[in-house]
């Protein structure tokens, strides 16, 4: 019994000292400061007949903190972030609410414009990301979501436009009108407000300073990965615009508007996607660390 009682003893202490030195690892805590840079490919996902999308350069930079425990990670920052595409609008007719007099006089019932436009847009975002995740000897994966808040958008029209019209008195398009045919249009840069957005962040890559021997208490982390982001609401601006704005004075001069900035881009889902690669430098410690040689940061416990 006595040999039993001291079985027990010695085992319960060897469990009891198992679990501290478990708990002191689990209480030892990493806090770190980042810098962040990515490129990589952005464009649009939509749900709309109206437009084909093609993908542009993207780019974005970010300072932050996270925060390491027992291999897992949580962060949150402040990034600045370029997104771009371009779209191929499908040819659409606009009619205007009324009609007017023709160059001779005649009443009009309708103009129509029959509008073929391609559109330049470009976005510059303040981001709040924040994520989570696991790591492991230098290897780490997380995901989480950010809130965009649109700081410029703009966006970039060319085409062109068939005019024709429509008459109470008359079939078909008059020859002797010489107003009715097609004007090239090239429009500059303009401006819209954009409301803030939502997306889904994701990240796996390895940090490639974690094998490299040191006996500094300070961590250096050198993380190179695949980040990606998807949109979750769409893309809406404040407030809407015509698709086309029309001169009352001269018919022929008509401007082309942004298919974001207008009723027709709020038709369907249309969302940003951003994939690339990022480079996070992070510089930082843990007060329980000692200088004593080991491999990367303490953290991974090598």
């Amino acid at each position: 019994m006595k040999k039993l009682i001291a079985i027990i003893a010695l085992s319960t202490m060897s469990l009891f000292s198992f679990a501290r030195n478990r708990w002191s690892l689990d209480e030892d805590n990493y806090h770190f400061g980042y810098v962040s840079a990515s490129a990589g490919y952005t464009s649009l996902s939509y749900n709309s007949g109206n437009i084909v999308a093609k993908g542009s350069l993207g780019y974005a930079a970010g300072l932050g903190y996270e925060f390491r425990r027992h291999n897992f990670w949580v962060s949150a920052g402040l990034q600045f972030q370029r997104l771009s595409s371009t779209l191929d609008v499908n040819d659409y007719t606009y009619i205007p609410q009324s009609g007017g007099m023709d160059q001779y006089g005649r009443i009009v019932k309708e103009y129509r414009y029959t509008i073929r436009q391609q559109d330049k847009q470009e976005w510059f975002d303040l981001d709040i990301p924040v994520m989570a995740g696991y790591y492991n000897n230098g290897f780490y994966i997380g995901a989480g979501f950010k809130v965009a808040f649109p700081v410029q958008a703009s966006g970039k029209v060319s085409g062109s436009y068939d005019i024709d019209a429509v008459y109470d008195r008359y079939v078909g398009v008059l020859s002797d009108v010489h107003e009715y045919r097609t004007y090239s249009y090239e429009g500059g840069n303009s401006k819209y407000s954009l409301r803030p957005m939502v997306s889904l962040v994701g990240e796996v890559g390895y940090d490639f300073l974690s094998l490299m021997p040191t006996s500094d208490r300070i961590c250096h982390v050198l993380k190179l990965g695949l980040y990606a982001e998807y949109g979750l609401n769409s893309l809406k601006t404040a407030p809407l615009a015509e698709a086309v704005t029309v001169n009352p004075r001269n018919i022929t001069e008509a401007t082309l508007n942004p298919y974001l900035a207008t009723e027709r881009g709020s038709e369907g889902r249309i969302v940003p996607y951003y994939i690339g690669v990022k480079l996070t430098y992070m510089i930082g410690g843990s007060r329980s660390a000692t200088a004593t040689w080991h491999k990367g940061c303490q953290c991974y416990g090598y």
